[in-house]
């Protein structure tokens, strides 16, 4: 199941969410320079695969490049954002949960409980 593609916020690149057997894989595409992530983290680790182009990750204040084909595994909870050095960018994030099958999805998107694993809380 693919969700469609959208943008996160008005500088944002395009993102598509896809469910595998055991996973919720985000697809991001940069089709801009001035596009980024903002700067977020997650309850779990997720593998970063930078499958077109180049993109500097900010993990924790330190600035790593990933170039196509290589990949980084983000630890949880440490705060990263994306931004692409060339574009297109498209880098792919591996969220994978064991208890996650398409068949459990009605067709409306991602379950509520999933969605909130996928990013932590930021405090008000």
């Amino acid at each position: 199941m693919i969700r469609q593609r959208y943008r996160s916020h008005d500088d944002s690149h395009w993102a598509s969410i896809s469910i595998e057997p055991g996973a919720v894989v985000v697809t991001m595409e940069f089709d801009e320079l001035a596009q980024h992530t903002r700067l977020h983290s997650h309850a779990f680790d997720h593998e970063m695969l930078c499958v077109e182009g180049r993109a500097l990750i900010e993990l924790d204040g330190v600035v790593i490049e990933l170039s196509e084909g290589a990949s980084y595994t983000v630890e949880a909870h440490k705060q990263h954002s994306v931004v692409p050095l060339v574009c297109p960018t498209r880098i792919q994030c591996r969220h994978e949960h064991a208890d996650i099958h398409p068949d459990k999805i009605d067709g409306s998107g991602i379950p509520m409980e999933w969605l909130d694993r996928l990013t932590d809380r930021i405090p008000a």
